[in-house]
Formats: structure tokens, C-alpha cells, sequence
């Protein structure tokens, strides 16, 4: 049980910090323009809230199966928040522009982190379901 609420918050957690960083956080470029940038932020809220709904989904599931799913579910959802800036949408071209000094580095350090921990939470899923 403990483990089910802690893995939901920390979900989530990197859900709506996925969604926030490209808009309040670390905001990409402001342009009259809509840039490569732009997009990268409309599809990241897509994603953070996927993700964040998943977390609360997490809470209120018993079977280990599904939760096992779900934490695989979140690795894919952590790969497509990293390539999204990286290479689907992209982010603006000048190396220096906020985009790329700020939001990018947060995006793909919060990324990893759901990887990883999503990643964690299946491994250890799978061996206790193996064990029992």
C-alpha cells in the first residue's frame, strides 16, 4: 500500500512538472511567432498530464498486473517527454535563446527521472510478483 501511494505521488509529481516547466517554471521563448518552441510546450502539457493522470489512476489499482502496465506505460511516456524537445517538435535554433538554456535541460533532467523511476518500480513489480 505504502508503495502504491508513494509511486502515484511521485508520478504525479514529474506529470505536472513535465507540464509546468515549459510554461511556468522554465517558459520557453515568448514569440509572436510560433516557433518550433511553441509546439514543444502544447505537446509537453499533453504529456505532464497524461502522466499526471496515470499517477492518480496508480492509487486506486490493486492488481500488480495493471500497475506493472502502467509503470511500463510511464517509461514510454518518459521517452516521448524527452524526444519531443530533442527531436519530434524540437526547440529553437540559436543555442542561447531560453528555450534551449533553460527549459531544455529541466525537461530532459525530469524525463530520465520518471524513466528511471518507472523503470524501478516495474522491475520491482515484476521480481515480487515472481517471488510470490
Amino acid at each position: 500500500m505504502k508503495n502504491r501511494i508513494i509511486l502515484a505521488a511521485a508520478f504525479v509529481l514529474l506529470g505536472l512538472l513535465i507540464l509546468l516547466i515549459p510554461t511556468v517554471i522554465l517558459p520557453v521563448c515568448e514569440s509572436e511567432m510560433k516557433m518550433a518552441c511553441f509546439f514543444t510546450k502544447k505537446a509537453e502539457i499533453g504529456v505532464g498530464a497524461v502522466i499526471a493522470a496515470l499517477g492518480v489512476v496508480y492509487v486506486f489499482l490493486k492488481n500488480k498486473d495493471i500497475r506493472v502496465g502502467i509503470s511500463i506505460a510511464q517509461i514510454g511516456n518518459a521517452i516521448l517527454a524527452l524526444a519531443l524537445p530533442l527531436k519530434l517538435t524540437g526547440l529553437c535554433k540559436m543555442s542561447d535563446m531560453a528555450c534551449r538554456v533553460k527549459t531544455l535541460p529541466g525537461l530532459v533532467v525530469v524525463s530520465v527521472l520518471l524513466g528511471v523511476v518507472a523503470l524501478g518500480n516495474s522491475l520491482f513489480l515484476i521480481r515480487s510478483e515472481k517471488e510470490s
